[in-house]
């Protein structure tokens, strides 16, 4: 008897998300996100342009702004996007992606498979997130702390719930010039203010879904001009459409990175 499909599951930070779900086929597409993907139970098909053939894969890594489709035949697929630092070298796009020869991701893997039918944990999503990226990208584990005007920064933005925050403002909450603040964001951050941001409205939108709000309400709770703009930034983070979120159980980090 074929059992019942479990439910997808986001978990949902500033600049990261990790998505746990059966069955979540993309169009050939672009974000600007670093995608990590891996078959929890299966290999899957993966393809860069419209015309190429399907490569089978268990693990694929998808470079920034490189288009992209997955086939998963309904396989329990888990998927890392990440917003990544300038600094980070990245070799591009591998169907064939090594993380998943890593001892640690193979660990990891089989635990996540085990046990991918319990409820929310967002303590053991973050681990899962840190352990995939030092497995896929050891380079970036700097480990070093927040300067503390950024951190200050940080949660002013979180308090903000969607409210308006802008380079002008920040920089005079720490005493800094408006450049000065703005370069020094990217360069702790390893983002834009302006993707940050994005990221930041994107965290309200889904919380204000996962507690019953509608999609157009949680559009303009979250700062958002319309439901559309709302959409096309999930589809440009995540390379699905926002009505997924309907299907998956969702956990989300409202504090600063």
């Amino acid at each position: 008897m074929k059992l019942p499909q479990q439910p997808g599951r986001l978990f949902l930070w500033r600049g990261a998300a990790l998505v746990i779900s059966p069955g979540i086929d993309s169009s050939l597409h672009t974000h600007y996100a670093l995608q990590l993907s891996f078959g929890l139970e299966r290999p899957f098909r993966a393809r860069l342009q419209a015309d190429h053939d399907w490569t089978e894969t268990r693990s694929a890594s998808f470079a920034p702004h490189d288009a992209h489709q997955i086939d998963s035949d309904g396989g329990m697929l888990a998927h890392l996007f990440l917003e990544m630092p300038e600094a980070v070298k990245l070799n591009g796009t591998d169907l064939q992606a090594a993380f998943a020869d890593h001892p640690a991701f193979q660990t990891l893997a089989s635990s996540l498979a085990d046990n991918r039918h319990q409820s929310l944990d967002m303590a053991a999503a973050l681990h899962i997130r840190q352990t995939w990226q030092a497995c896929a990208l050891p380079q970036s584990q700097t480990g070093a702390p927040l300067d503390h005007r950024i951190a200050s920064a940080l949660e002013a933005i979180a308090g903000s719930h969607g409210a308006d925050c802008d380079g002008e403002s920040l920089a005079r909450l720490v005493h800094l010039s408006e450049s000065r603040f703005t370069h020094l964001f990217r360069q702790q951050t390893g983002m834009s203010l302006s993707r940050y941001l994005l990221w930041s409205r994107m965290v309200e939108a889904v919380a204000a879904v996962a507690q019953g709000n509608n999609m157009t309400a949680a559009a303009h709770a979250s700062g958002f001009a319309d439901l559309a703009h709302m959409s096309r930034t999930f589809r440009s983070m995540m390379g699905v459409a926002p009505s997924e979120l309907h299907r998956m159980a969702i956990a989300f980090k409202q504090e600063a990175i």
